[in-house]
């Protein structure tokens, strides 16, 4: 009789817990769907234990096929709980040992052993043995419930074994209590043949488990870890997009001030008037482009085009990069993509390609010479704007055939269609086609600098609810985990190099242009176990920031990127307080040894 008391007050607690957790939203990924199976089957498992004892008060006989039927139902919950805690035990381990697809998980993978095992134990006999009053199960049925325990049990030596660095993790602790419990359990089998507590153990250690696994209401911390991610990534585009985009403005406004300046010299020659009137009118153009095109906040969501396909963007311009080698014009094509780039956006994957081999492999690009091409994105919310960059120094198009092309204000025309089918896309054509898209077209061309092409295009970006689950307490172990490094460097090429090479090395990386933007960081409280600075800033360099950090009585170690012309200084820099210097000659030797 106690023993059912024991099965009905577990139960009574599993439905607690079962309503507790499944009437609340859970973040949904891998652990908290295994979780909710565990629930389910402690609770079915209860039930069942209570009509099988239902049956003896009711007089059914042992060997009655009833009897058995509820039996093995009951090894089978067994069975069940054993299965799904050992997958869940096996994934817990992955996941805090960092190998990233964890998230990966079919049932298929274990389906025909279990549904096997199924099998066995519903065709194998169990017999039904009394003494002293009491019925107890035997036979093959039961044996190979104990063997498939034990191979459970196994499984997750095992796993502990491979995850022996974090067996302190919380999540370990209902693994811990199963073990206990299961000791427990046979301790008392053996003293008190008539008490059957193993539900009570499988119940204590799932309620347990509730409060190990991502609470259920996590969902919402879940909603701000991704806008924190969105934010923090924008907040980098921009500095670095905004950066760069000043420095493109500056080339037509000098080339506006010396043409203003040269003015003065030929203002009595008609033919060099023209030319400068002409100079100025392309630069004014240059500037108001990017003002109202590329930067222009307020142009987001005017013209994108809402489409259902999907494609990554990185993919999509590694594939480009690979059919320009396969050119037989001789020319050397470069090109510099921004890492931090959202991976999967909404888009024509098909048309912009198009476009893109249009510009890179058009007939009038002169032969043995060098394309650049630079693709960057600036975020705004769940848009991301393109903008893609190609230069080629050594070519030159004619200002009337430009301006014809810009001014164009026909659609695609059938023509055009034909043309686009065959691959035969000239400037004119890929103007109409990225307007089609949505997008905009600047083109410039010099006789002294070659021709410039900007195209920017706005998409919205594939978030990561709308394509699988989110990671969200990866996310979170990496923030808790990871050293924070800020890095200050105006330099854009030299700051995605180092970025990449630290992030690679596990660290968690904040970017900033400026001296000054670096300093605000910590007026405003942001907290760095590294401030790495660069010593040529244009504004403000490294000394100047080491003095206005220490100034703010900050404690992050400060490290100083020295040139190799500059490394005999190394002695000064360290007498002035950086705690180290690296040498940007040879940074991957010096991030592995110094930081």
């Amino acid at each position: 009789m106690m023993s059912i008391s024991f099965t009905i007050i577990s139960f009574v607690f599993s439905i607690i817990l079962l309503f507790v957790y499944f009437s609340k939203k859970r973040i949904n990924y891998i652990e908290n769907r295994i979780y909710s199976y565990i629930v389910i089957v402690t609770t079915l498992s209860c039930f069942v234990e209570i009509i099988s004892f239902i049956q003896v008060q009711l007089g059914v006989l042992p060997n009655d096929i009833m009897y058995h039927l509820v039996m093995k139902s009951l090894f089978l919950c067994f069975l069940t709980w054993l299965c799904f805690f050992t997958i869940y035990t096996v994934i817990t381990g992955r996941k805090l040992r960092g190998v990233l697809d964890s998230e990966i998980f079919s049932f298929k993978k274990i389906s025909v052993p279990y549904l096997l095992a199924v099998l066995l134990i519903m065709c194998l006999p169990v017999n039904i043995k009394e003494g002293n009053g009491l019925l107890m199960p035997v036979g093959l049925s039961v044996t190979l419930i104990y063997v498939l325990a034990t191979i459970c049990i196994i499984i997750m030596i095992i796993s502990m074994i491979k995850s022996y660095k974090y067996l302190k993790n919380k999540k370990y602790v209902p693994l811990y209590l199963l073990i206990v419990f299961f000791a427990i359990v046979v301790s008392v089998q053996n003293l008190f043949p008539e008490l059957f507590i193993i539900n009570t153990a499988f119940v204590i250690t799932t309620f347990s488990m509730y409060f190990t696994i991502e609470n259920p209401d996590m969902k919402m911390v879940s909603e701000l870890i991704e806008n924190r991610k969105i934010i923090e990534r924008a907040g980098e585009e921009k500095s670095i997009f905004l950066f760069k985009m000043s420095q493109n403005l500056k080339e037509p406004i000098n080339e506006i001030e010396k043409q203003i300046i040269n003015y003065d010299k030929v203002k009595d020659n008609k033919d060099m008037v023209d030319y400068i009137i002409d100079n100025i009118s392309e630069n004014n153009k240059k500037i108001g482009y990017l003002i109202n095109e590329v930067i222009g906040i307020n142009s987001f969501n005017n013209n994108i085009k809402k489409v259902s396909s999907t494609y990554n963007i990185f993919s999509l311009l590694e594939n480009i990069k690979l059919r320009c080698k396969t050119l037989p014009n001789n020319i050397n094509y470069t090109f510099e993509i921004a890492k931090n780039m959202p991976k999967e956006l909404y888009g024509d994957e098909i048309g912009l390609k198009q476009i893109l081999l249009s510009l890179l492999q058009n007939k009038n690009n002169a032969k043995n010479s060098s394309i650049y091409i630079d693709v960057n994105s600036f975020t705004i919310r769940d848009i991301c704007r393109l903008v893609i960059t190609i230069e080629e120094p050594n070519n030159y198009l004619n200002i009337k055939n430009v301006n014809d092309i810009l001014n164009e204000d026909l659609g695609i025309t059938e023509t055009d269609q034909l043309n686009i089918e065959k691959n035969n896309i000239d400037f004119a054509l890929a103007y109409k086609m990225i307007k089609s898209l949505g997008g905009t077209m600047y083109i410039r061309s010099d006789d002294n600098r070659g021709i410039e092409i900007i195209l920017t295009i706005d998409q919205y970006i594939v978030l990561n609810g709308e394509k699988g689950s989110s990671n969200v307490d990866s996310y979170i172990k990496a923030r808790n985990n990871s050293k924070k490094i800020l890095l200050v460097d105006d330099d854009e090429e030299e700051t995605r190099r180092i970025k990449n090479i630290l992030e690679r090395r596990g660290y968690d990386v904040s970017i900033s242009m400026y001296g000054q933007d670096a300093i605000d960081r910590i007026k405003d409280k942001e907290k760095y176990d590294v401030i790495i600075i660069d010593d040529e800033m244009s504004l403000m360099n490294g000394i100047n920031v080491l003095y206005e950090l220490n100034k703010l009585q900050n404690k992050s170690k400060k490290i100083v990127l020295l040139g190799k012309d500059k490394l005999f200084m190394a002695k000064h820099y360290l007498q002035d307080g950086f705690d180290k210097y690296i040498d940007k000659s040879n940074l991957n030797k010096e991030i592995k040894e110094k930081i």
